[in-house]
């Protein structure tokens, strides 16, 4: 069912992406042929124009300039790739705030990954420290709440030291920015809290430097999300780009087998079938190293549960069910939302690194599986087992060979027989 229109812009406030994700799906060819006719525009040149046109509307529903949806959004988004193109003003100037915020995302850019990351788990999904470090593979909440603190810190310096005189950041935020950022998540004590705000109402300079650090905080989560976004469309038209090599592979083998049965029209009907197929196997994508691993594999069902488990563990049943019939992303957000507790941590690392490599996410699926395989814990052998088929999966040939011998010389280890298999073409 559509989302009514006036509904769109709450969603993007509050940090819901995905109506530009499904714009962007929905009209990426219509935009590429468009910009091809007006503007001669390759196809790869186009995509990245529309994505950059949908950040640039993404950022003027956060700024405020835009305070309804249009009407026609298609010939709006249209009209701005246009502007865009011509090196015109836009109609809509950006806020003052644009220049600080532009600033404050140059510095962001510049961090490592992880530090992103981090800042993203915190000011745009809003996780809390223990789910941070679920995510990030910490041993606890505090280490999140520790790497959190110290990234936001280097990002205060970075955007300091290079407008250290400018109207980006009004005031020096550093000896108060550890103890705003703990008040802002809950982390002091009642006393603390109770004396915190005492020195704000005694101390007008002090809450000057506090409005500085809410208004630090709010740049910061607009340059998340814009960041955030940026990354999710590059994710997607890579996605896109790879399905249609994939269509056009098919195509192309299609035409291929056709043209071969017209040269064979003397042949009989069976014998046609059979090089038709035997021309299909040859061809087909599984014969390419980087799937091949696919032909091996042998997925894991995951628990079994009674019903009475079913029953007291309705959110796992869900997850199971969801993993069982092939929905690998729903079944990884509903895995995020189980307690640790209620499940037991190694099988909640076991399920996740099954769900991130049936995503094709050998790397992060290779890290909670290798928590598990270098272990003594009962899910050892299986974790084992997997995390040499994710090293397959990204083609490091001798760590996945390494990881498979170990399965297959285990004769208690339920893959043993399938990792020999895997072993003679590896």
């Amino acid at each position: 069912m559509p989302t009514p229109l006036a509904e769109v812009l709450t969603q993007l406030r509050v940090g819901d992406q995905r109506f530009v994700l499904d714009f962007y799906q929905r009209t990426r060819y219509l935009f590429s042929r468009w910009a091809q006719r007006q503007h001669t525009l390759a196809p790869a040149a186009a995509h990245a124009l529309l994505q950059a046109t949908l950040l640039d509307f993404y950022d003027q529903v956060l700024d405020g300039r835009l305070t309804r949806l249009p009407t026609d959004l298609r010939g709006h988004l249209y009209g701005m790739a246009q502007e865009r193109l011509q090196a015109q003003v836009p109609t809509e100037q950006p806020l003052p705030e644009a220049a600080r915020r532009q600033h404050l995302l140059a510095q962001l850019l510049k961090m490592d990954t992880q530090g992103r990351q981090v800042l993203a788990y915190s000011y745009f999904k809003g996780y809390s420290f223990e789910k941070m470090a679920l995510k990030l593979g910490l041993a606890n909440a505090a280490l999140a709440r520790r790497q959190k603190a110290d990234y936001l810190r280097r990002l205060y310096d970075a955007a300091r030291s290079t407008a250290p005189n400018g109207p980006f950041l009004p005031g020096d935020l550093r000896p108060h920015l550890d103890t705003f950022d703990r008040h802002a998540n809950g982390l002091l004590s009642v006393d603390e809290d109770e004396a915190l705000g005492q020195r704000l109402a005694d101390d007008p300079a002090l809450a000057d430097l506090h409005l500085a650090y809410e208004q630090f905080s709010a740049d910061l989560r607009w340059a998340v999300g814009h960041d955030t976004l940026r990354h999710r469309l590059h994710s997607l038209e890579q996605r896109l780009n790879q399905r249609g090599t994939a269509l056009l592979r098919i195509k192309n083998m299609v035409q291929r087998q056709r043209r071969q049965a017209a040269r064979r029209t003397g042949l009989a009907l069976l014998l046609g079938v059979a090089l038709a197929s035997g021309a299909w196997w040859w061809a087909r994508p599984a014969s390419h190293p980087d799937t091949a691993w696919q032909d091996y594999y042998q997925p894991d069902p995951g628990p079994a549960l009674s019903v009475a488990q079913a029953h007291a563990r309705p959110l796992l049943a869900e997850t199971l069910r969801q993993y069982r019939s092939g929905h690998y992303a729903t079944a990884l957000h509903s895995l995020g939302r189980l307690k640790p507790s209620a499940v037991g941590p190694d099988t909640l690392l076991y399920l996740r690194g099954l769900l991130l490599l049936r995503l094709n996410q050998s790397p992060a699926a290779q890290t909670y599986l290798r928590r598990l395989a270098d272990g003594p814990g009962p899910l050892a052998p299986r974790a084992r087992y997997h995390l040499g088929m994710a090293h397959w999966q990204l083609q490091e040939t001798s760590a996945a060979r390494r990881r498979l011998q170990q399965v297959a010389a285990d004769a208690r280890n339920p893959y043993q027989a399938v990792a020999r298999r895997a072993l003679r073409v590896l």
